[in-house]
């Protein structure tokens, strides 16, 4: 993303945030753009306003009842979890990362959420074999591409690696996946 677009998405945002300091959705967008841009603890800083928010609910504002009340939809909530999981993974901070992990693998997430980031790990960890693995596995989970996917893989070093990165594209071609940035 080039600076400027990056820099006007931020300012739009912020001042959206600050317009409507209960929309969850806007700081889960923003930390997504940080995250993207490589700005992990700026991107860790809304993910963990998000997660914290989530559970305070003004009754004042909004009328939800029952235990499990979410001001952001379960599934808005783990992409959440997800991106702070791979925010600290990608900053170096492997056992904040592994609390995401393990939240997810506890709820009723996407089975594809807590795989993609054991794949991440493995990569980041220049871990080959277990890497060709967990994405084979992440795979078996999740046979076309999350929507937020491609961005993800962008801030991995997988072209930095040749054998990872032939088996995923053999995955991928065994699966009928096109990537639009090939790796």
């Amino acid at each position: 993303m080039k600076r400027s677009v990056y820099l006007s998405l931020i300012k739009e945002l912020t001042i959206e945030i600050k317009a409507d300091k209960y929309s969850l959705i806007l700081l889960m967008q923003r930390g997504f753009i940080y995250l993207q841009n490589k700005n992990y603890q700026k991107a860790i800083n809304d993910f963990n306003t998000v997660i914290k928010r989530n559970g305070q609910i003004d009754t004042r504002i909004y009328s939800y009842t029952g235990d499990k009340t979410y001001f952001l939809q379960k599934n808005n909530l783990y992409k959440t979890c997800l991106f702070r999981s791979l925010a600290f993974a990608l900053s170096g901070d492997f056992e904040k990362s592994c609390e995401d992990y393990t939240f997810l693998t506890k709820s009723d997430c996407e089975k594809e959420y807590p795989y993609f980031i054991f794949f991440s790990w493995a990569v980041l960890q220049d871990e080959t074999e277990k890497a060709i693995y967990s994405y084979s596995t992440f795979r078996s989970y999740a046979k076309e591409l999350m929507d937020f996917e491609e961005d993800l893989f962008n801030l991995l070093p997988i072209k930095n690696n040749q054998n990872l990165n032939q088996s995923i594209k053999l995955i991928d071609f065994s699966l009928g996946i096109a990537r639009k940035n090939k790796n």
